[in-house]
């Protein structure tokens, strides 16, 4: 992919994460806060969420931060319940983004133009999807950063990792976020929820969060400066 082609690009893709033991009525306060904003909304138990933005964007005339944004000022006036909000072109950016947030809440958007740089400089444990095990075994073969990763040919990492992280490498980017998913159904909305926004929750139209199609084309980080080692 071109610089010029990801310069078009739009982050329309959210996750939400909220506070830890987040008691299960205020969770489902907050999804119903997800679906004024998009129709299209998956949980994510028990304390997050996934939003497509495509139609949103085009339905409040705005932006992708400036809906997070208005995401979290709903959710802490409302709820009392701040949220860590990331937004980008994938469901591994997107997770990836909320946990970098520090503190209680705060929103990140990761500009399509910007992602590769962005991930490139991340050490590869915060990567979503990468546990302290795989971090682990990545670091002992000199493997520190996110860019580093990217450049290590499909392959070799599912010879690395094994197992169902290995084995299960989509063809090329943005794979797994489009694939077909059979997903827990998201709570359904109190009446008066439904009644106001005229939407009702729906089928998530992505897949479940997957960071291996990031690094399964040899392109999709091509150019990334490495980080220097630590």
């Amino acid at each position: 992919m071109t610089a010029d082609v990801r310069a078009r690009q739009v982050s329309t893709v959210m996750h939400v994460r909220c506070p830890d033991r987040l008691p299960e009525e205020l969770y489902r306060q907050v999804l119903e806060l997800l679906a004024d904003i998009s129709p299209v909304v998956k949980a994510l138990p028990p304390s997050a969420g996934l939003v497509q933005l495509r139609g949103a964007l085009r339905y409040h005339g705005t932006g992708s931060r400036r809906l997070g944004e208005m995401l979290r000022v709903r959710s802490v006036s409302r709820l009392g319940v701040d949220v860590r909000v990331g937004i980008g072109e994938s469901i591994t950016v997107v997770a990836t983004a909320s946990a970098q947030i520090a503190g209680s809440g705060g929103v990140l958007a990761v500009d399509a133009a910007h992602t590769v740089d962005w991930l490139a400089q991340l050490p590869v444990d915060a990567l979503h999807g990468i546990g302290p095990r795989q971090a682990a075994v990545l670091r002992e073969y000199g493997i520190h950063y996110v860019g580093a990763l990217a450049a290590v040919p499909s392959a070799a990492v599912q010879r690395l990792l094994g197992g169902s992280a290995g084995g299960s490498l989509p063809t090329g980017p943005g794979a797994s976020t489009r694939a077909p998913s059979s997903p827990a159904p998201c709570p359904s909305p109190r009446p008066s929820a439904t009644a106001s926004t005229g939407t009702s929750w729906t089928a998530p139209k992505y897949g479940p969060p997957c960071w291996s199609w990031w690094f399964a084309s040899g392109t999709c980080c091509a150019g990334a400066a490495r980080p220097p080692e630590r």
